[in-house]
């Protein structure tokens, strides 16, 4: 017995020779969270210490809104020389990883989270000094004169509502919390895998910042957004949204992307990627906005088809010819369901023939 465990012993490779193989069998790029930093972002102090200093904002606050990024001169632009369908196939002959993304400064993201995280703090510490001890007192006086039952149903009734009031802004301050950790500050394609690689902010300073590893497949942009807006130095600025959400699919919380940060090519290079729209529609550059005016400008065109045509009561008239188009409709169905009904039902609907005549 102790001579075969001893062979066993014998016969058993090593550990240290079978974690060489097994890191060559899982890579990297199927973990999820990492803290490594990707090769293609800058040597930014901000992403590797992470401390407190950085969340505070500057004062005045117009300091962190001004722009600070500036265009790389190895990153190609449409232009005279190059047309969007040739920014695009350079864009999927990538040899290497490839930064896509950086990011301005968080600091009035982080202001405004820490103001609404405080609100929704306060709101649950003021429910629960000042409401709560007049529901004791009322409960105490019975001002409702009521039995002792209905008195401590009012009071289970009002700390219902109570506790439901606290959940609801405890929850919202939970979600204005975790804010932060889902606004991007790098983005990398890796090629070949297709798998996006976004860097982030943790959620606790001074730790080190998490790279999540996403197939590119499973991020969208939802389909009435669009990245490209045809204002600013990358097309992306818009003066109603300073943001766009990256949709992850199986997740709930979306990803949050500034709009004024530094962006490969531009915007139309997102909605292509992201937004999984044709590269020839994307090269017309046509924003959400011009969609909508568009959108607009027909349905006026064809009001004002139908007031020359129809007359002053043109509306009523309308709503007259569509019903009597979907009476009609019906009508129809109706009769071809007769008709079929009719047709599987036997042929002779008549009295059976006698079989003794047939004898």
């Amino acid at each position: 017995m102790f001579g075969v465990q001893l062979t066993r012993r014998l016969v058993r490779p090593p550990t240290a020779l079978l974690r060489p193989q097994m890191s060559m069998l899982i890579p990297r790029l199927g973990v999820r969270f990492n803290s490594k930093l990707p090769q293609s972002t800058d040597p930014d102090s901000d992403l590797q210490s992470n401390d407190l200093k950085a969340r505070l904002p500057k004062f005045s606050l117009h300091k962190d809104a001004a722009p600070t990024l500036l265009p790389k001169p190895d990153t190609p632009r449409v232009g005279p020389n190059m047309t969007f369908p040739q920014l695009m196939e350079r864009f999927r002959h990538f040899q290497g990883p490839e930064l896509l993304y950086m990011s301005e400064s968080h600091r009035l993201y982080f202001m405004a989270c820490f103001a609404l995280a405080f609100i929704c703090a306060y709101n649950v510490f003021d429910l629960g000094d000042q409401v709560v001890p007049l529901m004791i007192k009322s409960y105490e006086e019975n001002d409702l004169d009521g039995t002792p039952i209905e008195n401590l149903g009012q009071l289970v009734k009002r700390f219902g509502l109570v506790g439901l009031l606290c959940g609801v802004y405890l929850i919202a301050g939970l979600v204005v919390a975790t804010v932060p950790s889902r606004l991007v500050r790098r983005i990398e394609y890796v090629p070949g895998v297709e798998v996006t690689k976004m860097v982030t902010h943790p959620l606790i300073p001074g730790r080190p910042s998490p790279v999540v590893s996403v197939p590119m497949a499973n991020l969208s942009i939802g389909k009435r957004t669009k990245v490209w807006t045809g204002e600013g130095f990358y097309g992306t600025t818009s003066k109603s949204s300073f943001f766009f959400f990256v949709w992850e699919k199986g997740r709930r919380l979306p990803w949050i992307v500034d709009r004024s940060g530094w962006f490969w090519g531009d915007g139309r290079v997102y909605d292509v990627i992201l937004g999984k729209e044709p590269v020839l529609l994307a090269e017309k550059g046509i924003s959400y906005d011009d969609a909508l005016r568009h959108q607009m400008a027909v349905a006026e065109k064809k009001k004002a088809e139908l007031r020359r045509e129809l007359g002053p009561a043109w509306r009523y008239k309308a709503m007259g010819q569509l019903m009597k188009e979907d009476i009609e409709k019906f009508s129809a169905k109706g009769k071809s369901a007769v008709l079929g009904t009719l047709k599987k039902s036997p042929k002779s609907i008549g009295p059976k023939p006698d079989d003794s005549a047939k004898k």
